[in-house]
Parts: structure tokens; C-alpha cells; sequence
């Protein structure tokens, strides 16, 4: 409350004093050996040992004395209560920051040096000194307290901001100790690259993260990214590299993931994606397949006539000419418009590669095909369970179709 008074009289720098000195007295009560005693003066200072108070209010005192006098009072109050309890680092980066703001940057960074080793796990100590560093244009120096802070806090943002500051590349980040060695703490700021939009850093990142096997998630992030900007080649060796850990073929000469539905599909762009539909029930059926144990059963609940691409995949194709390939079983599916698939270029979506055949009525298993041909160096295509809206009077569909052994193969 007296610091907000006083500011339409107290200069600015006397306010980042006072602001000073109310932390570091309030924080610990002093003591000295003679506890009867209610000051006494330490350099010219008179710091008051058991009232916080009566220090703010003597050094309030001297600063009011005129502008010639503020900073030379301010500091030797401070410099008193540091004296007073000489390991306490919070007072020795609150008088490291004084001295640093009233030009006195050599004994700033002892006090703030001394401050960390006091306290080497402290976040605000460690930011601190690297703010200090980072003012200097040493970046190098800065470096290691704000790995420090990444390896042992949570105040990730702060951090990765700075980082931002610096516009350092990630390997020299890391290189000169900013990133630790901790789960999530490069995952997490590679997040962050991608959300600033940094296509280079992000790259450099990549390149880094993939000796760590990052997850499906972090790589689908990475592929948005890529393709949002236009970068397909790019995206397509982060999906072949991605699944070519687990599947050597895959991207080569099979390209399409869980086309048996033998486990459920769990919705990145290497998996299908099933559309939440309050009229189409999508699930494995362990009871039904064409081959292995497994396949995708829908259940359409007869209520409404609409267009349906609710199950989807993407894939990656380089250029040459492939076959699509699907199996469809249907139960009782009604209408003039069945079940099919349509496969197109993400690219160019107005325009299908392959449109099947659609299945209705009740039918045992059935393949649907067709090929197509791909002629830019690499595509992004996307494979889609297809209905479109009849036009008769009867047109709400009802029934169940069952998918399995969907494949894109080349043609030789």
C-alpha cells in the first residue's frame, strides 16, 4: 500500500527499490545476537533487525531524500539485510538484480552467481541469471540455467520463450546445455516450434527427435505441419520413416496400415480415422473377417439420407500407377445407394482417382477395385468409405456392412 502512494512522488528507479527491499525484508525476520537490540548500522544503513516494517519504512526515508541519494541508500539497505543472513539466495539475487540496475554489472553476476549456488534448483534464481546473460547477448552462458530450469520445474513456457529471444537454432540450443535430458522436455518444444510456425528449427528438432522414437502423435503434429505449408516430399519421409521402424515395406510396397482391422483404429493419419456419426455405429467385429480375426462392421440405424465418409485413411504414394483394393459384406442395406469407396488425391479433392462400385441388399464378401495413377513425384491420397444420398422416396439406409483387406499396391 505505501509503495502505491508513493508513486506519483517516488522515481521509478527508487520504486523498483522499494519493491527490492519489501521482498528480501519480508521474506525472513532478522536476528543478531543482541535480540534487545532494534538496529543498528550497518554501513552507513540503518537496517532494523526484528520489524520488516521499520526497514521499509527507513529505507523509504532515504529515498525520498532526493534523486542523488535514492540508489546509493537503496543499496546499502540492501546490502545490510543481505549481510545479515549471508545465505539466503533470494537476498543475494535481489540485491545481484539492485546492483545490475544501477550499473554495477560485474558485481551483479557475483551476487547472482552466488545467489544459484545457493540455491542451484530454484527457478527464479536460474532465470535470473540467464536473463542477465541473455541481455549481454551471451547466449552460450544463458544456456545452462535455462536447461536447468526445463530439467526440474514445470515453467516450460517461460523457457522456450526465451529460446525465442535468443533465435538460437535447436541444435545450438542443445549443444550448449538448454535442453536436459528429461521425458517431454524436447517433445514439448517442438510442440512449440510448430505452433510458431518455425519450419527450420522444427526440422532440426525432427532430426534430433528420431534417434528418441518419437510417438505417432508428435509425428502426425509434425505431418499437419508440413502439409499445411505445402511440404509433401517432406511429409511423406516423415510417414515412411515413422512406420518403417515397425514395418520395412511399409511405404514401399504397402501403404495402407490396419487394412485387416486387426486391432482397433486409433485415429492418427498412419491409422483410419473413424468420424464420430450419431446414425452409423463403427466397430471390430471379432466374429466376422475375411482374413485374420478381424474386420470393420457398420451399422446404419435407418433414420436418415445423407452422404457417408465417415472411415477414412490417408497414405503417402510416389509416382507410378497402383491398384486399390477392398472387401465389402453387407446384411440388409436399403436403398438404391450402398456402401462403396472412393479414393482421391488430398490435393485435388474434387477430383476421384478411383470411385467403387456400392454394394446394398445382403451380399457374402466382395471385392471392389479399380487403379490409378499418380504422376507428381509424391501424393498424398486418401482412401474413404463412400455413400452418397439416394434421391428416391425410400431413401433412409438401414442395414450392416462389414470391410476388410483394404490394400494399394503397385503395378508393377
Amino acid at each position: 500500500m505505501l509503495a502505491a502512494a508513493l508513486s506519483e512522488v517516488v522515481p521509478k528507479a527508487a520504486q523498483v527499490l522499494l519493491s527490492l527491499v519489501l521482498i528480501c525484508s519480508a521474506c525472513v525476520e532478522l536476528s543478531l545476537e543482541s535480540p534487545s537490540t532494534n538496529y543498528r548500522e550497518v554501513e552507513g544503513a540503518w537496517v532494523y533487525l526484528t520489524n520488516p516494517n521499520s526497514v521499509f519504512e527507513r529505507a523509504v526515508q532515504f529515498l525520498m531524500e532526493g534523486p542523488a541519494q535514492d540508489l546509493r541508500a537503496g543499496q546499502s539497505i540492501v546490502e545490510g539485510v543481505v549481510r545479515t543472513n549471508a545465505a539466503s539466495a533470494d537476498r543475494w539475487a535481489s540485491l545481484g538484480g539492485l546492483l545490475v540496475k544501477t550499473g554495477h554489472p560485474d558485481k551483479g553476476q557475483y551476487c547472482l552467481l552466488r545467489a544459484i549456488e545457493l540455491a542451484p534448483n530454484t527457478a527464479d534464481t536460474a532465470i535470473s541469471v540467464a536473463n542477465f546473460y541473455i541481455d549481454r547477448k551471451q547466449f552460450g552462458k544463458a544456456l545452462p540455467y535455462l536447461g536447468r530450469v526445463l530439467g526440474t520445474t514445470n515453467r516450460s513456457e517461460t523457457v522456450f520463450n526465451a529460446f525465442d529471444t535468443m533465435q538460437l537454432s535447436f541444435n545450438d540450443i542443445v549443444a550448449n546445455g538448454g535442453i536436459p535430458d528429461r521425458p517431454g522436455v524436447a517433445e514439448g518444444y517442438f510442440q512449440h516450434l510448430l505452433e510458431n510456425g518455425d519450419l527450420a528449427n522444427s526440422r532440426e528438432a525432427w532430426d534430433w527427435l528420431k534417434a528418441r522414437t518419437p510417438d505417432d502423435q508428435l509425428a502426425q503434429a509434425y505431418l499437419d505441419f508440413l502439409l499445411a505449408r505445402g511440404h509433401v516430399n517432406d511429409a511423406a519421409e516423415v510417414w515412411r520413416w515413422q512406420m518403417g521402424t515397425r514395418w520395412p515395406d511399409f511405404g514401399k510396397t504397402s501403404f495402407v496400415l490396419n487394412g485387416d482391422f486387426e486391432h482397433q483404429p486409433n485415429g492418427p493419419l498412419f491409422d483410419w480415422r473413424i468420424a464420430p456419426d450419431p446414425h452409423v455405429e463403427a466397430s471390430c467385429d471379432n466374429q466376422v473377417a475375411r482374413s485374420g480375426s478381424a474386420s470393420l462392421r457398420l451399422d446404419f440405424d435407418g433414420k436418415v439420407n445423407s452422404t457417408f465418409e465417415g472411415v477414412s485413411q490417408s497414405v503417402f504414394v510416389p509416382r507410378g500407377t497402383y491398384r486399390f483394393e477392398a472387401f465389402v459384406r453387407t446384411s440388409g442395406i436399403t436403398t438404391d445407394e450402398g456402401i462403396g469407396f472412393r479414393v482421391r488425391n488430398r490435393q485435388v479433392p474434387s477430383s476421384p482417382r478411383v470411385e467403387t462400385e456400392r454394394i446394398k441388399g445382403t451380399n457374402d464378401w466382395k471385392r471392389l477395385e479399380g487403379k490409378f495413377v499418380i504422376d507428381a513425384p509424391v501424393a498424398v491420397i486418401e482412401i474413404a468409405v463412400f455413400r452418397r444420398p439416394s434421391l428416391r422416396f425410400d431413401s433412409l439406409i438401414a442395414g450392416t456392412a462389414w470391410i476388410d483387406q483394404v490394400s494399394v499396391t503397385p503395378v508393377n
